[in-house]
């Protein structure tokens, strides 16, 4: 399956699904990540072993905005690992299992920013942010390249 085909089966509509591979992380790299795909059975790659869970995740559009996941919490250690975060983890999409078995890796998708939210039902709804730093504006006679060398 090539590249091609795994964009156009994600994203031209229809009733057609792939599953995702999601791994939970923190910014530093001596914590064990949090793996899972939406299947019913272990997925390994890359040297990690993705664990089934059952989620929902929805790409953001073309200009990164309106990703969300919904996923669920029980038995998969994700909400201690939020809790204990502190806002410090990153969620990589890191592929899709095509219809022939393999992982088709995809590099486009990994959310910094956003919101999480759960309840009784332990299913935690993620509300999936872009990176808004290139939406900032900043006036060209307070901060140019002279007087603010580390932003220029």
């Amino acid at each position: 399956m090539t590249l091609e085909s795994v964009f156009n089966n994600l994203f031209s509509g229809g009733n057609f699904t792939l599953p995702y591979l999601l791994k939970f992380r923190l910014s530093e790299e001596d914590t064990e990540p949090l793996c899972f795909v939406n299947s019913n059975a272990s997925v390994s790659y890359d040297n990690e072993i993705y664990y089934p869970c059952s989620f929902d995740y929805e790409p953001p559009d073309s200009n990164m905005k309106g990703a969300s996941l919904s996923i669920t919490g029980i038995d998969n250690g994700l909400i201690e690992f939020i809790d204990e975060a502190d806002e410090q983890y990153i969620l990589d999409v890191v592929g899709v299992i095509n219809k022939d078995g393999d992982v088709q890796p995809i590099h486009l998708y990994k959310h910094f920013y956003g919101s999480v939210s759960y309840g009784e039902d332990m299913k935690l709804d993620f509300t999936l942010e872009g990176d808004d730093r290139m939406d900032m504006q900043f006036c060209p006679y307070t901060f140019d390249t002279d007087n603010n060398r580390g932003n220029a």
